[in-house]
């Protein structure tokens, strides 16, 4: 508490010294951040000039985020090559044959493999869809969407381009809101109370200005009732913003009030991070454990993914419940099956790099719409990869691992058996029979016993043999957790 109340004094003091030119700069900061992130480019890659003037012409006209698309030109892989930057562009549109008939295939392996750049979306084009590689099919994650050029027209470039482009967007702004949690919560272990709500209040601007760049977010912090941020110097802005939204709690006995303003109503998407950002906050100045601290927020950013996804209501807390149970029998330690059962919540996050009329889609997925989907596993292990909290590290693993089958017949590697990790195989045995009984987009729930059939036929197979053993001794535990968690 004493800490608490020296860092007060400290924050004031700082607001004293610097100008309100600073004061301003770091107001804008954010605002800095979207222009970086929503800086749209787009790459044509094209051996015809014809092809790439008929694109750019079409693509033109084209607006995203209120901007209009910044387009640039390669003329083939080599032209490429000297052009690519990882980061300069958020989608490359290449065709497959140029110099030789695999270029395109060139282009995304530079992409991918020899820069290490998952978040560049890559749309691959064909006039001879019978030259794509089947391994690319079958196998590789790599490619984002396929565009045949015979039946391309005006109308389906643009909607494949922007749903492209959403695509990007939600990658950088959920990976974005990671590093947030990352920050507020090792920063809550180092710094008083005001000062990190205070950066709380920033990492809550930058997420919606990236988001939405036309906002405009404004907002008054109270601590005890005393106006904490911003500070006094600063003159009053003019009412411009229309909307305020009014978040309360109390952390180390102290009530905080923040009030956020803007020029546009919140989305019940935006309340629910601002909320789980100031419960992370509130916990971890209680909690010494990362999971312990983690695992509220962790919950609600992965229903934050299921409701884009159209999985039903309580999909997580399930697939959560039945892994935690069957790590528990599987001879983990409470913690470490605690640890599963909050980090098996991200399994899916990579869907936020997925088309929404892909994941939804009402029918079964084609070859093309397959290998597409697949790459959710790749764009959740990059979201996580560098996290150094725990719970975000074991998420990237799971989300990379949970699509691989024991006999190597799953992706996006083929690993087989031992070499996928339990955790990975039991949240993949707890999601498959979770999804089974429950309704989809493409399909209605099965009875609990032809998915309980499926499971046990499927061992050696799809699943590890001695957790399918796992999983039947404790059938009776695995059906109450799907009857506490009803949507």
């Amino acid at each position: 508490m004493k800490k608490s109340s020296a860092g007060y004094l400290e924050v004031r003091l700082f607001f004293q010294k610097i100008s309100t030119k600073w004061y301003n700069f770091l107001m804008n900061v954010g605002k800095e951040v979207v222009v970086q992130m929503t800086n749209f480019s787009v790459l044509i890659v094209d051996d015809s000039k014809i092809v790439r003037t008929q694109m750019r012409s079409i693509l033109n006209s084209v607006q995203f985020e209120g901007e209009k698309l910044e387009i640039e030109e390669a003329e083939g892989f080599e032209d490429f090559k000297r052009k690519y930057q990882p980061g300069k562009y958020a989608l490359v549109l290449t065709d497959l044959v140029m110099e030789d008939e695999l270029s395109g295939i060139k282009v995304v392996n530079h992409i991918r493999h020899e820069l290490g750049d998952a978040k560049t979306r890559i749309v691959l084009m064909t006039a001879n869809p019978e030259k794509v590689p089947l391994e690319l099919l079958e196998n590789d994650c790599d490619v984002n969407y396929f565009l045949e050029k015979k039946t391309l027209s005006e109308l389906s470039l643009k909607i494949s381009v922007i749903a492209m482009l959403k695509a990007y967007k939600n990658v950088i702004a959920f990976e974005r809101a990671l590093g947030a949690i990352e920050n507020i919560v090792e920063s809550s272990k180092a710094q008083p109370l005001e000062e990190s709500l205070i950066q709380t209040f920033f990492q809550i601007r930058s997420f919606l200005l990236l988001k939405n760049p036309a906002f405009e977010v404004g907002g008054v912090i109270f601590l005890d009732g005393v106006k904490i941020f911003p500070p006094e110097f600063v003159a009053r802005q003019k009412a411009v913003n229309s909307y305020k939204h009014v978040f309360e709690t109390d952390i180390l006995g102290k009530r905080v009030k923040m009030e956020v303003t803007s020029s546009k109503r919140l989305s019940d998407v935006d309340v629910d991070y601002i909320n789980s950002l100031l419960s992370s906050l509130k916990r971890a100045y209680f909690y010494s454990e990362m999971s312990e601290i983690e695992s509220d927020l962790v919950l609600r950013l992965a229903n934050l993914i299921e409701v884009r996804s159209e999985e039903t209501g309580n999909h997580v807390k399930r697939v959560a419940e039945i892994s935690y149970l069957l790590a528990i029998q599987s001879g983990f330690d409470p913690s470490q099956a605690n640890l599963l059962r909050q980090a098996s919540a991200l399994h899916d996050i990579g869907k936020v790099g997925i088309p929404d009329h892909i994941l939804n889609k009402p029918g079964k997925l084609d070859e093309k719409e397959f290998a597409i989907i697949k790459e959710h596993t790749l764009i959740g292990f990059e979201i996580l990869r560098n996290s150094r909290l725990k719970t975000f590290e074991l998420g990237a693993l799971v989300a990379l691992q949970h699509h691989e089958r024991w006999d190597g017949t799953g992706y996006p590697y083929g690993l087989c058996g031992n070499e996928i990790a339990l955790e990975a195989r039991i949240v993949e045995l707890a999601d498959v029979f979770e999804a089974l009984t429950h309704d989809r987009c493409y399909r209605p729930a099965w009875p609990v016993e032809k998915a309980v059939e499926y499971i046990t036929e499927m061992s050696g197979k799809h699943f590890d043999p001695n957790l399918v053993e796992v999983f039947r001794k404790k059938l009776r535990d695995v059906l109450d957790i799907i009857k506490a968690f009803r949507d």
